[in-house]
């Protein structure tokens, strides 16, 4: 080596030494675990979850995958003390399968708010994060997003029109379906979803209070012939999607960064729209068999939404006593809603 290139050599580290440590390293690879209850092939993981999940891998490119566990290490009320323990970095939590801490939370829940699953999931997100905070009722995880399924329906064996139709009838019902049923005047049978199918064939139930995206997915298109379309939906159900908060502050502040991106509105957006895909494939699958989908008229829904009031009264006050202005919480969520409907 001569003295020339001794030289070139020495200014070219002069010219670079500023820059160490300051230029980008690849991030490191992290595989994140997430805890799952439905079946894999369920329109749901396939259609909201792992869509979600490769926006995740995508934003990060490639750095941070999450990986479904391939089989249930809790039912679904267990969803929530997997994460806080942390036998799973991540889970999908229905609210509504652990009464009591997440009250407010279930505002979602209340009927005719939800046009649809992108909606309902966006506003649901939005609202909450804005007018509560997610430490207030969610103070042992963190929460990445959430989304909720299609507006609820009736899907009966035989037709339901109106209040008179509904007295009495056994009704398959879960989360915000089980407050609606019994103030409309039905019976409730509370049960999982995945055992609505047997309630049905056997008598349990008459029928079943779902999103149309289980008249596919658990095969009720075989056990019932009608199908009561409401608007806004009897009520709907939000999934928060949880994470350990250790795993989450053991994160490189770049995959945080990734997960504020593809978490949030974002990722709520993402996910709800899983949720509509399945609820169109349930009601053509309603379609196919033959069955009978009716519309609510104007005047009947009007008397089931009075018979309903004394759901969201009742949501209101609770509120209050939480310590909110339940009047005015209510009336944010209604304007959330009506902001992602474009009205």
């Amino acid at each position: 080596m001569t003295l020339r290139d001794l030289a070139l050599g020495a200014a070219l580290a002069a010219l670079l030494s500023p820059l160490v440590g300051t230029m980008p390293v690849a991030a490191e690879t992290v595989t994140l675990r997430m805890s799952t209850w439905l079946p894999p092939n369920h329109q749901i993981v396939t259609g909201s979850l792992e869509p979600w999940i490769e926006s995740v891998k995508d934003a990060s490119d490639g750095t941070l995958i999450i990986k479904l566990d391939p089989a249930p290490i809790a039912k679904p009320a267990g969803q929530y003390d997997v994460v806080k323990s942390g036998a799973a970095d991540l889970a999908y939590h229905i609210a509504a399968y652990t009464p009591g801490p997440f009250e407010v939370m279930r505002g979602i829940e209340l009927p005719f708010l939800s046009p649809n699953a992108t909606v309902g999931s966006q506003a649901g997100y939005e609202w909450y994060d804005e007018n509560v905070g997610f430490d207030k009722e969610f103070s042992d995880v963190k929460v990445i997003t959430l989304m909720v399924h299609g507006p609820g329906m009736v899907h009966s064996k035989k037709p339901v029109a109106g209040l008179e139709d509904l007295e009495g009838l056994k009704l398959r019902v879960g989360g915000g379906g089980v407050r609606l049923s019994e103030a409309l005047g039905a019976t409730p049978v509370v049960m999982p979803g995945n055992q609505a199918y047997e309630a049905i064939q056997k008598g349990v139930a008459e029928g079943a209070m779902f999103p149309f995206e289980a008249v596919a997915g658990y095969k009720l298109f075989e056990l019932v012939d009608h199908h009561l379309e409401i608007p806004g939906g009897l009520y709907t159900t939000p999934f928060v999607v949880l994470m350990n908060p250790r795993k989450y502050e053991g994160l490189s502040d770049a995959h945080k960064a990734v997960l504020a991106e593809t978490g949030g509105v974002a990722g709520a957006a993402i996910l709800g729209k899983g949720w509509d895909e399945a609820d169109a494939n349930g009601r053509a699958a309603a379609e196919a068999a033959g069955n009978t989908i009716s519309v609510i008229s104007d005047a009947e829904l009007a008397r089931f939404k009075d018979s309903a009031q004394s759901v969201t009264d009742a949501w209101i006050e609770l509120a209050n006593e939480r310590g909110h202005d339940g009047e005015a919480l209510y009336k944010a969520l209604v304007k959330t809603m009506d902001k992602y409907s474009g009205q």
